[in-house]
């Protein structure tokens, strides 16, 4: 029987074993003493062992626990129990804040009090709580049972989903959504089942406790408004995207002649200064200019190493089909770069094509499992995205088929929304604990991102550095989504152009530029907008609305059929209603089968080898052997606007808005 003293031994020690059992371990009873209020013990255990703990635990212990059954003879400290796949916690204490937290199955038993967000975001684990419990329990409750012998805070079962509440003490007060619903036969049989399990049958009586559950008033998408006009995307205009489609067909860059055609903002509003007497340019037949990039460097024991800085950005499967998360993971592979999962989970195809695949952990935990996160190659934790940051997500029920309700553990049909805040830490100081938790479970290999909406880049990005990331995306308004509300993907955020330089200057005056890496997002278009990225600081790019339009979104040729929808090509954005004529945004099996992702995969890695090839163009026409020794010497703005976003100088001075100068 292994006996570990916590106060002689490193918690990294301890895992690490634990994580090495096999399924038919002889290990089967572990003891730990000293526990000292450690963080993250026992988090992602995966074999049949029973692990007693003496004295009080920290965040997140037993947090992802599978088959493990895991004793605190104390308390636990947030999150306890948090994505829990199976397995048996009893925390013989309190718990804090979260316990439960997006737990999947097994049962989590406290025989004291439970603090605020107790089973938020359950799906499919049983808690027991022999104590009270506090505000917001169970909100957003997918399915799993709670039982309750005291009291139950305010907003108990806000916004809750098929999730089973049992309280025998006074309510506070009921969430939106949540409403007391009769006990019959069968709800007594189950809370017998439960009280059984949790050894406490003989103690309280089940006609003492009264249930609560879902009113289904929050359910199903109501097609009740009147269509709007057609509009096209400033950023994605007819031009570009047929640049885009021609550089995916064709895999070369375009050559022609005349003047510049373009309009103005965001990238556009900079130029590139090339080289003339004052610089050497370099010769493109005969000298190199690398682009390879290497992306969680700082702690990783396996950063990715990349063949090109530009990369694929969260899109999940439910939002996207499986044939088109297919693709990317195809294209991204030949192109020698990464893809990123988004919310929703990983998929077979994605993870079977992808030779360099970043899995997304959001609030939602849709789709999450220890698993997985061990096959990925890098974790990206999202706070926000550029559409839509401070805003949660949202997938309409006509896209919950069979299979992504069973992936993200929700009823067929039923709109799914996803809150806008992690349910298991509230602030950067938690952040930090609970990255640390995601290494000890992947035993630090893997490189941990972290994923901010561009509104406040320099405070976001320095809190992002504290609190531990290897690498910071940044993602700008233009950035695309799903779904959300258009006051939202309009009037919040702020442009790309003006968010890089504060995230660079937060890095530098931390001393950690280039040492912890900078991805930003957001209406990336071409190897230009590429080059100007990177000159201004960023390490790499990532790219999701033009990956799309590679791999056939918008398509003119499904102009007849986007007619009938009453929209045109170029401007189809109904993404949410699964209807998209190419195949991508759908999980209607007649409209899936459109897109082959063999041949889109194709198309998604020229694109993307045009866009690579564009840069290096650029670079070495600015003299530079390597991307990365592009920098804002080599940029001038064409508006005031943008040199004072960018903070370059205007064209043909040498005068920085709000830097003073000439």
């Amino acid at each position: 029987m292994p006996s570990i003293d916590l106060s002689k031994t490193s918690l990294r020690d301890l895992n690490l074993a634990l994580h090495r059992l096999a399924k038919d371990t002889n290990e089967t009873l572990w003891t730990i003493s000293n526990p000292g209020g450690e963080h993250s013990i026992a988090a992602g255990v995966d074999a049949p062992v029973t692990i007693n703990i003496d004295g009080n635990v920290g965040y997140y212990c037993g947090g992802m626990n599978k088959e493990a059954k895991i004793i605190i003879d104390g308390s636990a400290g947030q999150g306890v129990g948090e994505n829990m796949m199976s397995g048996l916690i009893h925390v013989k204490g309190d718990a804090s804040q979260s316990a439960g937290a997006t737990g999947r199955g097994g049962l989590l038993i406290v025989d004291g009090n439970a603090s605020a967000r107790c089973g938020i975001s359950m799906k499919g684990i049983d808690i027991v709580v022999k104590g009270d419990i506090g505000h917001l329990s169970a909100f957003m409750g997918q399915n799993g049972r709670l039982v309750v012998f005291g009291e139950a805070g305010e907003a108990l079962g806000d916004s809750i989903y098929e999730s089973r509440i049992y309280v025998r003490g006074p309510v506070a007060s009921l969430g939106a959504d949540c409403v007391e619903k009769d006990m019959s036969d069968e709800h007594r049989a189950e809370l017998i089942e439960l009280l059984k399990t949790s050894g406490e049958a003989h103690k309280v009586d089940v006609a003492e406790f009264r249930r609560y559950g879902s009113a289904r008033k929050l359910y199903k998408h109501e097609s009740n408004w009147l269509p709007t006009t057609p509009r096209k995307s400033a950023t994605f205009d007819d031009y570009t995207l047929s640049e885009i489609r021609r550089a995916a067909a064709t895999g070369i860059y375009d050559i022609r002649g005349g003047g510049a055609k373009r309009r103005v903002p965001n990238f556009d509003d900079l130029l590139l200064l090339g080289a003339s007497m004052s610089r050497y340019a370099l010769e493109g037949y005969r000298e190199k200019c690398g682009t390879d990039v290497t992306l969680g460097s700082r702690f990783a024991k396996k950063p990715l190493k990349l063949a090109t800085p530009i990369t694929i950005a969260g899109m999940s499967f439910g939002s996207l089909s499986a044939n088109a998360k297919e693709a990317l993971g195809r294209g991204a592979s030949l192109a020698g770069t990464s893809t990123t999962t988004g919310d929703g989970g990983m998929t077979p195809e994605e993870r079977g094509q992808s030779k360099h695949l970043v899995y997304q952990y959001l609030p939602s935990r849709y789709g999450m499992n220890p698993d997985d996160l061990r096959k990925a190659d890098a974790i990206e934790i999202v706070i926000g995205q550029g559409a839509k940051p401070g805003g949660g997500g949202m997938l309409l029920g006509q896209k919950i088929s069979d299979r992504v309700a069973e992936m993200r553990q929700l009823p067929k049909g039923i709109d799914q929304r996803s809150a806008c805040r992690h349910p298991d830490w509230t602030g950067a100081d938690d952040l930090e604990v609970k990255i640390n938790e995601l290494r000890e479970i992947t035993d630090w290999e893997k490189p941990i991102y972290i994923k901010v909406g561009a509104s406040r880049p320099y405070f976001d990005t320095m809190l992002a550095v504290k609190s531990g990331a290897d690498v910071v995306v940044l993602d700008g308004m233009q950035g695309g989504t799903a779904a959300t509300q258009e006051v939202f993907i309009e009037h919040v955020g702020i442009p790309l152009l003006s968010a890089i330089r504060p995230a660079v200057q937060a890095l530098q005056d931390l001393g950690m530029h280039r040492k912890v890496q900078l991805i930003v997002s957001g209406g990336i278009r071409n190897g230009a907008d590429v080059a100007k990225a990177l000159a201004l600081g960023a390490d790499a790019v990532a790219i999701g609305t033009a990956a799309l339009v590679a791999l056939g979104d918008n398509d003119p040729r499904w102009e007849a059929e986007y007619q009938r929808l009453g929209t045109t090509s170029g401007a189809y954005d109904d993404w949410h209603e699964g209807k998209d004529p190419a195949g991508i945004t759908t999980q209607t099996p007649d409209l899936m089968k459109r897109l082959d992702p063999v041949a889109a995969g194709r198309r998604l890695a020229n694109y993307l080898k045009v866009m690579t090839l564009e840069a290096q163009t650029l670079a070495r026409a600015c003299g530079k052997n390597h991307l990365h020794n592009l920098e804002p010497e080599d940029l001038v703005a064409l508006t005031l606007e943008a040199a004072a976003m960018a903070k370059v100088p205007l064209a043909g001075t040498t005068w920085i808005p709000g830097a003073g100068g000439v």
